[in-house]
């Protein structure tokens, strides 16, 4: 699994994986990882996580 480190400027650089889909991620300096490809496994994901817990409710 690919890792982002932390420059010394305080960007990431290196790839991570999409927390929905696992393909890689350039981070390419961010201040902040990219955690997602895009806005719509974003919303899946929130979706999904508010699903879970009111099921948990249940």
């Amino acid at each position: 699994m690919a890792r982002a480190r932390r420059g010394d400027d305080g960007g990431y650089y290196g790839d991570l994986p999409c927390q929905w889909c696992d393909a890689l991620l350039d981070q390419k300096g961010r201040r902040r990882p990219r955690r997602y490809c895009g806005p719509w496994h974003r919303t899946k994901a929130y979706v999904t996580g508010f699903f879970v817990a009111i099921a948990g409710l249940f």
